[in-house]
């Protein structure tokens, strides 16, 4: 599991997180924090033990930082436990899993088995990695934009205005046409 922790806190680390580590009775759970969210990773062997385990730990952290979110209320609202299982889950613990992420009684929830790869690590921590791709846009004929777009207008104007004529020499072409 320290491969998982290992992994987990290279993607945070990444995006930006000021990222910790703590000792629990369970073993390291993985802070992060950056200027707007904090959160905490606690990682498992496979679905069955995150299924069978997941509320006590969470409760145990939550009530060992309970002091710490307190103080800074703004987070305390963007707050969250992510639950990572190295071994992949069945159909039914998928499902489950599902409905972990769905309580959202004291923080946001990420949780996720078969998390064996880099990539798989980063497609679990999607909801918290910036928007990582620009979009990409094909150049536009401004021009031919234009034209397509002004279809009301009087043809006339419309190329004296791609021509970069002054505002007063399209302002007399309105007026001429009204």
């Amino acid at each position: 599991m320290s491969g998982l922790r290992m992994m987990a806190k290279e993607q945070l680390i990444g995006a930006g997180y000021a990222v910790a580590s703590i000792d629990d009775q369970d073993g390291p759970v993985l802070l992060f924090e950056s200027d707007s969210v904090l959160g905490f990773v606690l990682c498992f062997a496979d679905a069955t033990t995150l299924l069978d385990g997941w509320q006590p730990i969470s409760e145990r952290v939550l009530q060992a930082a309970r002091s710490s979110l307190r103080r800074d209320e703004s987070k305390a609202w963007n707050a969250y436990l992510v639950f990572l299982a190295e071994a992949e889950g069945d159909y039914g613990q998928n499902v489950m899993l599902g409905a972990i992420e769905e309580d959202l009684v004291g923080t946001r929830k990420l949780a996720r088995a078969g998390i064996a790869s880099a990539e798989a690590m980063r497609a679990a921590l999607l909801p918290l990695l910036a928007i990582q791709n620009a979009p990409r846009l094909e150049a536009v004929d401004m021009p031919a934009e234009i034209r397509l777009r002004t279809t009301e207008l009087p043809n006339e104007l419309i190329e004296v205005f791609l021509r970069g004529a002054p505002e007063g020499t399209l302002a007399q072409l309105l007026d001429a046409d009204q």
